[in-house]
């Protein structure tokens, strides 16, 4: 079966919506009919197979828009960031399974010199190596952690 695009998903959620609110109302009003209530459920396990594709597909949609914004890190080409930054070490603690086969693995990483109620980050497991591939991090792998900024965003530290 073809992949529904993100406007067929929402199509077809606002129709099986607009279906359930009539059932409910048919049921308030009118009575129970168990024939309605079967084709009921089948509506709502639609909906939640819906639901789960439509932000499947916005977070996709987010992952594209910010690639072509912000593309992988290619090693070949090193530079110095002209942004503010600050690099900290971590390790990768845990690798979090997906709830869901829609949903992305995680990885928990805890940062060394972070506050210690602020020490864990949860990212999506997936990164490019130096030809473009993607690749995942495996559990107590040593990370480096970039904070970086634009420079508007920063001001001179005092001294003490």
């Amino acid at each position: 079966m073809a992949r529904q695009s993100e406007a067929e998903i929402r199509d077809e959620l606002n129709h099986l919506m607009e279906e359930l609110i009539e059932s409910l109302k048919r049921q308030t009003f009118l009575g129970f009919e168990e024939s309605e209530f079967h084709r009921q459920e089948e509506r709502i396990k639609r909906i939640r197979e819906l639901s789960a594709d439509f932000l499947a597909a916005m977070k996709e949609r987010r992952a594209e828009t910010l690639m072509s914004v912000h593309p992988p890190h290619n090693p070949k080409v090193e530079h110095e960031s002209e942004k503010p930054n600050v690099t900290l070490p971590g390790k990768v603690e845990k690798i979090i399974e997906p709830p869901s086969p829609k949903e992305p693995e995680k990885a928990e990483i805890s940062i060394d010199r972070a506050d210690d109620l602020y020490k864990e980050i949860r990212i999506e497991n997936t990164l490019s190596d130096e030809n473009g591939n993607e690749v995942r991090l495996k559990k107590g792998a040593d990370v480096d952690v970039t904070v970086e900024a634009d420079k508007d965003a920063t001001t001179p530290k005092k001294s003490a």
